[in-house]
């Protein structure tokens, strides 16, 4: 293993930026260059094909993808650039790869999109193997750089699997069919795999040249956190049959789509067009394609059986007879799959580096009861509010808050979990009866008397900053009205920093709390035009008897609407001297001409209008507010105010993550965005609340202070069963 120096850290993690930099600016060309090749296929066939038809439909498409490569081009750029970002925001990346279907989307899938789901999977998995060799040294290369003591595939974020979902996903944005779409696809990855290999050995031979040595991987490949291997038989679990199994008859499907569980003891009317297979009282009621049913066979029994077997005594060293009288009890491949997916789910769980060993037991410790409830209620897998499911999300979830055992709290948390699991275990599970009378009783521990307080406060926080987001929305109009004023030219950018900043904040409070009536409360909106006739020196030189009646009664009334929304006293003294500096230079009749201070704008440069435009006025709150929603104020760069947010849709409520905070890390979930996405609250473990602006958010991820952890291992452990389902069926012989 190569062990990197303390000294090198920073120049490997330079190296890596600069090579990710490199991969981003490339993909322009690259996507060209597969374009390219595309269009020559389709014009090779086209020479080739006997029937007209044919001939036409490639033509077509041909002309298609000549409209479309600059939009192709673009658009994979871009997607590129966001999978990246994506895997750099999570603490502990898995193997996620964006073109593949969730677990919970599979059952409303038809056999259509499950096929093309299929060919993608074989699309990504041809690329694969055209790259792998380059593709082996340069995992280990990247590892080093990201400083990792192993190698972790799922870390290298210039994987073949991430390009192709790129690829993929522009061209979904195309204005084309997805027939056509799919069509360029096969065509496209097969120079992927091509280039990638050339790219990958360049690159290799450049880090090399440069110092870096690879990660040399130790005997096996470790378990790669939700990859779902599934070991070394012939597949079973194919993509095709867990649709099957989630999907089952019309009615079972209509049921894990509607929002409320069902048990199974109350099953839903079948309709007159679903049938029932022949399987004993205890299995699945399932409509089983004749695929499906023409894989039901001794061998392919056999094989799960024996995966299933190893599996379980993976899970500990005892082998319970229990076991056994599952494998024995399961009637057919439905059941026997079902048996497979739970084994799956809770070795994808078990080897979650997010969760602490000791959740990690817990759950394993659970598999027993898992795998009898498969075989009597298959809701456990298609109905997200099943009892058996959200047990396991809510111990897995909550469990997230804490980095270590150590952790303050933690050993509150596992005590009753451990108590409540472990009977579950070993009782009888004939129904989900067990599991939700185990949620209820944890339930009630963590919204128990204590919890009421919890939620009191952060319902006060969530009101103070929707006060905030309410006055920020005000506040821009404001600044708008300012900008639009013909004389918004002739003053000073330092009176325009104060009137799209503070004062707007002023005016938008006043007209929130005004309960008069008065069109201008406090007459602030009027102060605007006053202050702006004030420092304008060719106005007020032809009347300085007015100007010093004014000055007096305008810094009076500004600083009364500074103190309206207790504007800090330094920086509204500041303001206020600011002004009357440039007041009396021009009482005084000095030259403006040859002071800053009141030498006005000329124009409203692009540069200027778009920053005062896209001022953050959400990023400021009244002491009030900021204390009771916990604000960290932080001084946001305004650079860059227009580009495109790295984060994107990734920081969604309900997701935890790992923030850096007076030079400590804390793990805290987002709890609460407003409306406008502009603020956003977060509440650890203990219940502790902090909320940020969007750009103080976005701010921190660029810089490496903000990490997302997870929103749902669970939902992570399944997408993971679907990837194995999807892998099988790319190599599976029947």
């Amino acid at each position: 293993m190569q062990v990197t120096e303390p000294k090198d850290a920073q120049r490997h993690a330079v190296l890596y930026q600069a090579t990710i930099d490199h991969a981003v600016r490339g993909a322009p060309d690259l996507m060209a260059r597969l374009v390219a090749h595309a269009r020559a296929a389709l014009r090779d066939q086209e020479s080739r094909a006997h029937d007209a038809r044919e001939r036409e439909r490639l033509t077509a498409s041909r002309r298609h993808l000549n409209q479309c490569e600059g939009e192709a081009v673009r658009r994979f750029a871009e997607e590129l650039q966001a999978a990246f970002g994506r895997m750099a925001a999570l603490e502990q990346p898995v193997a996620v790869d964006a073109g593949q279907p969730h677990f919970d989307e599979i059952a409303g899938m038809d056999a259509a999109q499950a096929e093309q789901s299929v060919e993608n999977a074989r699309v990504r998995h041809a690329v694969q193997i055209a790259a792998d060799r380059a593709l082996v040294e340069l995992n280990g290369l990247i590892c080093e750089l990201l400083g990792l003591k192993q190698v972790q595939l799922e870390r290298n974020p210039l994987r073949p699997a991430v390009y192709v979902d790129a690829v993929a996903a522009a061209l979904a944005q195309l204005s084309v069919s997805p027939a056509v779409r799919q069509g360029w696809l096969p065509l496209m990855s097969g120079a992927l795999g091509l280039e990638l290999d050339v790219y990958y050995r360049q690159l290799c031979s450049n880090l090399r040249e440069q110092g870096v040595g690879a990660i040399t991987p130790a005997g096996a490949a470790a378990h790669a956190p939700g990859d779902g291997t599934a070991g070394d038989d012939a597949p079973t679990l194919t993509f095709e049959r867990l649709r099957a199994l989630l999907a089952g008859t019309p009615a079972r499907r209509a049921l894990a789509q509607s929002d409320l569980y069902q048990p199974a003891s109350e099953p839903a009317p079948l309709d007159a067009s679903d049938t029932v297979s022949d399987a004993s009282p205890g299995a699945f009621q399932a409509t089983v394609p004749a695929a499906f049913e023409a894989a039901r066979d001794m061998k392919q029994l056999a094989r799960v059986a024996r995966r299933l077997e190893g599996r379980l005594d993976a899970a500990t060293a005892d082998d319970h007879p229990l076991r056994a009288q599952l494998r024995r009890e399961a009637h057919g491949l439905d059941q026997s799959l079902a048996l497979e997916v739970v084994a799956l789910m809770v070795d994808n769980i078990r080897h979650d580096p997010r969760l602490l060993a000791p959740v990690r037991e817990l759950v394993a410790q659970l598999e027993p009861a898992l795998l009898k409830l498969a075989l009597v209620d298959p809701q456990f897998f298609s109905h997200k509010q099943h009892p058996a499911r959200k047990l396991l999300h809510e111990i897995t979830y909550r469990s997230i808050a804490y980095e270590s055992p150590d952790s303050r709290g933690f050993s509150g948390f596992l005590e009753p979990l451990h108590d409540a699991i472990v009977p579950l275990a070993d009782a009888a599970v004939t129904s989900a009866a067990p599991f939700d009378q185990v949620l209820s009783r944890l339930t009630a521990v963590w919204d128990g008397a204590s919890a009421s307080q919890e939620r009191q406060q952060v319902a006060n926080a969530v009101k103070a900053l929707q006060q905030a987001e309410q006055r920020a929305l005000l506040a821009t109009t404001i600044v708008r009205e300012v900008l639009q004023r013909p004389d918004a030219v002739q003053v000073p950018s330092r009176v325009l920093d104060f009137l799209c900043g503070p004062w707007a904040q002023v005016v938008a409070h006043a007209r929130m709390t005004d309960r008069s009536g008065l069109d201008d409360p406090g007459q602030y909106a009027q102060t605007i035009d006053t202050l702006m006739w004030s420092l304008q020196p060719a106005l007020t030189s032809q009347d300085l008897p007015a100007l010093r009646r004014e000055v007096p009664m305008l810094q009076q009334r500004l600083r009364q609407g500074l103190a309206s929304i207790d504007y800090p006293q330094e920086q509204s003294d500041a303001w206020l001297q600011l002004f009357d500096q440039m007041h009396q230079r021009a009482l005084n009749a000095q030259a403006f001409a040859d002071t800053e201070l009141l030498q006005p704008q000329g124009t409203l440069e692009t540069d200027s209008v778009a920053r005062w435009n896209a001022a953050d006025n959400s990023a400021w709150l009244v002491p009030a507010e900021a204390q009771a929603s916990g604000f960290i104020d932080m001084q946001v760069d305004d650079k860059g105010h227009d580009a495109p947010t790295a984060l994107g849709g990734q920081l969604a409520v309900g997701a935890w993550v790992a923030l850096m905070v007076d030079g400590h890390w804390t793990r805290t979930r987002l709890a609460w965005n407003s409306s406008n996405g502009c603020l956003l609250l977060f509440v650890d473990a203990l219940e502790h609340i902090q909320s940020l602006s969007r750009r103080a958010c976005e701010q921190m991820y660029a810089q490496g202070q903000l990490r997302i952890i997870s929103s749902d291992p669970v939902e992570d452990a399944l997408d993971a069963v679907a990837r194995t389902a999807l892998r099988n069926s790319v190599d599976v012989k029947f």
